[in-house]
């Protein structure tokens, strides 16, 4: 034990020599072609002791989890929050509900209203690649931290929006900046936890789900006691959420890029952090596309069984929607006033 703590000194020290060089510096850390671990340790491996092992892993959940529970929580929030907004009057200011009264009853369409949802998909689908590259090809916090002020800003203009032609663009963008951040969680997991710790770690930062539901029906509890101002409740939900992820995002821009360069950890806590990723050969972080790899992964059968399991679970949870114009309309609340609506009891 005493001689692989020594080892790990040693690495370290040898580490801080190469990228306080300028010359280690340019090949440690810009060299795309090579994973940046190969800046901290050597070729062979060190054994860890079980309690340095678990002080780097507990050092990291404490700084991760929280910044990527409060992350997701805002991405759910901010999805979420369209939902809401409708019941703040939403759809009839922006005009997303249409009443056709040729008919005998009058039928109200809430067509524009589902589109408004489908347009924030297409824009993920739209930005998910895109911004995939960028995140994997450059530094991280620093990509990661500018689209997220840039969602913020987005989201806070949907205030601003005052037809549902201008609520479809809104929501295109908004859902191609946002795509960024699953992506960005599962890296982040990947560069800094074996692959048996992956799974619960992930689960972590995806509860968020569950916490800001609790956390948005409070704020949206807030909003619905608001009865002066010069904007409508909806603009003031979209205000908040669009300031708390412009705050989001200058935390951001702490990220750091790998552990290798993890700020809020020792120079022995970085070997440490890095040898403990060494068996499950995963690597740390590589910032160059390899064609090899992605042919490997689009062989690779797993792939597919999640893609037809996630989409057969979509199709499941989306399969029953309103059928025509009448049933859509049971669902289209006015206000939180809209007590006779027979689908008020599940609001609050």
């Amino acid at each position: 034990m005493e001689r692989s703590a020594q080892a790990v000194e040693s690495q370290a020290n040898s580490s801080e020599k190469r990228l306080h060089s300028d010359r280690g510096y340019r090949r440690s850390t810009r060299s795309f072609d090579k994973d940046t671990a190969t800046a901290i340790v050597s070729d062979h491996a060190v054994e860890l002791e079980k309690s340095a092992d678990r002080r780097v892993r507990r050092k990291v959940d404490l700084f991760l989890i929280p910044v990527m529970w409060v992350g997701y929580g805002l991405v759910y929030y901010d999805k979420a929050i369209l939902g809401s907004a409708v019941l703040f009057g939403m759809t009839e200011d922006l005009d997303l509900r249409v009443v056709d009264r040729s008919k005998d009853p009058p039928t109200a369409s809430t067509d524009r209203l589902s589109w408004a949802t489908s347009m924030f998909y297409f824009g993920m689908l739209a930005g998910l690649y895109p911004l995939t590259f960028l995140l994997q090809r450059f530094t991280m916090g620093r990509v990661l931290g500018g689209i997220v002020i840039l969602w913020g800003l987005v989201a806070m203009l949907t205030a601003a929006v005052t037809s549902w032609q201008g609520l479809f663009v809104q929501r295109f963008f908004l859902g191609f900046v946002e795509s960024i951040m699953p992506t960005a969680f599962m890296c982040i997991i990947a560069s800094y936890y074996t692959q048996k710790e992956q799974a619960l770690r992930q689960s972590w930062w995806f509860s968020a789900t569950g916490g800001w539901t609790i956390i948005g029906g409070a704020l949206n509890y807030g909003f619905a006691q608001i009865t002066g101002g010069s904007l409508k409740r909806w603009q003031y939900i979209y205000l908040l959420a669009g300031a708390l992820t412009v705050i989001y995002g200058g935390i951001c821009f702490l990220i750091p890029n790998s552990a290798v360069s993890a700020w809020f950890l020792t120079p022995e806590e970085r070997v440490i952090a890095v040898e403990r990723l060494r068996k499950g050969q995963t690597g740390v972080r590589c910032q160059k596309l390899k064609s090899s790899q992605l042919r490997e992964a689009l062989l690779d059968p797993k792939i597919w069984i999640v893609s037809f399991m996630m989409a057969g679970a979509e199709n499941t949870r989306r399969g029953r929607l309103p059928q025509d114009d009448a049933e859509r309309d049971a669902f289209a609340f006015r206000d939180l006033t809209d007590k006779e609506n027979p689908y008020f009891r599940y609001v609050l």
